[in-house]
């Protein structure tokens, strides 16, 4: 004889899994812990894994001249950029690009995307910086496939951010690269400027989202080069360009920052790069945690 469904079975049922799912139950601390759960990064060291040495005799030979580093695995990549007095996150440096090869510039690329579309899944909207040389974007191979990536990710506009390293002169072909980048909603960020007026013409050229200066570039005031990146800084501001400042290691630095109306911050002072999982987790700088601390002391 079949088994008649009435309203209140159901009910009883939703009554048994708030009970299993409740917080003090086992199966939702199992959850929990699962959900936040660090992610372990694997990553090929030294060659790619298409070719790793087909046996023994040649993987001791390969061990014994390139020997593993323990931390290769931990994907510490994500270095912190916060506003200058530290009390918020605004976006994420993926340092991996910055001395990536032409063939691994897409493979780190995809990382990176994959890594945002993570945080967006944890409820986290921060935008992340991808370092790119110049030269691997006029590859037409390689800006085709960069396309593809940011097309298939579906991301919201803002998220995916193009910082420029190694500066060159312009010419048609990276014209005709940025341009399909920005047609796909990418932002432009000049890394480690130094006054190029190439890439001053490039910026104002593309209006770029941001110039981010070496702050130890700026550190000796009275030194040539110092003054003129100081103005170059008040240039961009008329601009309405954003400021950052890199490799923040002193106190000084941050002084100088708040001097110069720099907008942003990065380096060992604010926080040391960490893992994708501990993005998450951020919410302020080791700046900003001192200055709350002394706050709430008084």
């Amino acid at each position: 004889m079949p088994l008649l469904k009435t309203p209140g079975m159901h009910r009883l049922v939703d009554i048994r899994l708030e009970k299993i799912m409740s917080p003090k139950s086992r199966l939702y601390n199992l959850v929990m812990a699962w959900k936040n759960k660090p992610f372990r990064e694997l990553r090929d060291i030294e060659q790619p894994y298409w070719e790793n040495p087909k046996n023994t005799e040649q993987l001791v030979t390969h061990t014994a001249k390139y020997p593993i580093d323990q931390f290769a695995y931990r994907g510490i990549d994500f270095e912190p950029i916060f506003n200058r007095s530290g009390s918020a996150l605004k976006g994420v440096l993926f340092r991996p690009l910055l001395t990536a090869n032409s063939s691994e510039v897409l493979r780190y690329c995809m990382e990176g995307i994959d890594a945002i579309q993570y945080w967006q899944c944890s409820n986290r909207i921060i935008p992340l910086i991808l370092p790119i040389k110049v030269s691997d974007l006029k590859i037409t191979a390689c800006l085709d496939g960069l396309c593809d990536l940011i097309l298939n990710s579906r991301l919201p506009l803002g998220l995916i951010n193009i910082g420029f390293t190694n500066h060159q002169e312009i010419d048609n072909e990276l014209i005709v690269a940025m341009t399909k980048l920005r047609r796909l909603g990418v932002l432009f960020h000049a890394l480690q400027f130094d006054g190029n007026p190439n890439t001053i013409k490039l910026i104002s050229q593309f209006q770029f989202e941001a110039v981010h200066f070496d702050v130890s570039h700026i550190r000796e005031t009275n030194s040539l080069t110092g003054t003129q990146l100081i103005d170059q800084i008040h240039l961009f501001k008329k601009w309405s360009c954003k400021t950052y400042f890199s490799n923040v290691t002193f106190v000084r630095d941050n002084e100088l920052a708040y001097q110069l109306g720099i907008d942003y911050c990065y380096g060992s002072l604010m926080l040391s790069p960490v893992n994708r999982h501990q993005i998450i987790h951020i919410q302020d700088s080791r700046i900003g945690k001192a200055l709350f601390s002394i706050q709430t002391s008084k």
